[in-house]
């Protein structure tokens, strides 16, 4: 009796323990305060590779309020980097995991200021195997400055940073968080996908995609709203460009009206529900980090009455993490 009693405990003991980890893997999504917040604080863990983590996602979110505590670990002398053997089968590798790289990195995409005169003193440094590499110290400062900055390589070369399309992109995303209203216009593009902490887009998803342009002026405009004037440029993370005129996407809405007026002040908003999967939005995608802008064509430059007056309106650049379609 008292073994079929353990026996029938034992059983309880490991379905609750069951359900409690089922309960952990579905549990409601962080948010970004939170997920910032314990990133924070995994900065200082001493497992390198949560410490590598953390960095990682603190640039991920654009974590400004995180930058004084990275450039703290930066400078720290504390060991941030180890090297790890793997073996898989018949394979043999070694992973290099280094906090400070990942530092540098993520300092560059939230692009605040407070870091280019850490991120300089690197640069004067004689390069060593532990220390981080001057070409990821160029690529962040021309991140946060838009200037390209001499480094020296591994083979004690020195090299002017050249800017990948992808840099360029992000560079111009962040100097230009309103835009300058053209011909009384400005253009504002946001796309969310269906990751609740609006880190990436995963291919096997949809994107909800909205433009709004907005009438700076103090007088009515009137566009020519058809799709063929408008495209969608985007940089993938092989530095590809692709433009993809929105026609080959769904009809925007609203729709039918080729033309609209937007009084002053007031705000046109076009949105698209696309698919990623074999969508022609992402058919040249390549895993990692794509760039995207909306780039309005006006098909004929009026001189006079209320239509508009500007040759291209450009939108702000939306950045997401981009997986293929899981299989």
């Amino acid at each position: 009796m008292l073994k079929q009693f353990s026996f029938s405990f034992f059983l309880i003991v490991l379905l609750a323990s069951v359900q409690s980890a089922f309960a952990q893997e579905f549990q409601e999504p962080k948010s970004r305060q939170v997920m910032v917040k314990e990133s924070i604080a995994n900065l200082d863990s001493n497992d390198i590779k949560v410490a590598a983590q953390a960095a990682i996602h603190l640039g991920m979110y654009r974590a400004i309020e995180a930058v004084p505590k990275l450039l703290q670990v930066l400078q720290s002398s504390r060991l941030l980097q180890k090297t790890e053997h793997i073996i898989e089968g018949n394979l043999s590798s070694y992973v290099s995991i280094d906090v400070r790289r990942e530092i540098v990195a993520s300092l560059g995409l939230i692009g605040d200021k407070r870091a280019v005169p850490v991120l300089k003193k690197y640069l004067k440094r004689p390069l060593r195997n532990d220390e981080v590499f001057t070409g990821n110290v160029a690529h962040a400062l021309y991140l946060i400055t838009g200037q390209s900055h001499v480094y020296k390589d591994y083979d004690g070369v020195e090299k002017i940073y050249e800017a990948s399309p992808i840099a360029e992109e992000e560079f111009r995303k962040r100097t230009r968080p309103d835009l300058r209203p053209t011909a009384g216009l400005t253009s504002s593009l946001r796309i969310d996908g269906h990751d609740p902490s609006g880190v990436y887009w995963m291919g096997n998803n949809r994107l909800n995609i909205s433009l709004t342009i907005t009438n700076q002026s103090k007088h009515p405009i009137e566009i020519d709203t058809s799709k063929n004037n408008f495209v969608f440029s985007s940089v993938a993370a092989n530095g590809e460009r692709t433009d993809t005129p929105v026609s080959l996407l769904p009809s925007p809405e609203p729709n039918g009206a080729r033309r609209a007026v937007i009084p002053p002040g007031q705000k046109l908003t076009l949105t698209w529900v696309t698919e990623l999967k074999d969508s022609p939005l992402s058919r040249r995608w390549s895993e990692g980090y794509v760039n995207i802008k909306c780039i309005y064509t006006n098909p004929k430059i009026h001189k006079q009455g209320a239509m508009w007056r500007g040759e291209r309106l450009t939108s702000n650049s939306v950045e997401r993490r981009y997986y293929p379609a899981l299989k």
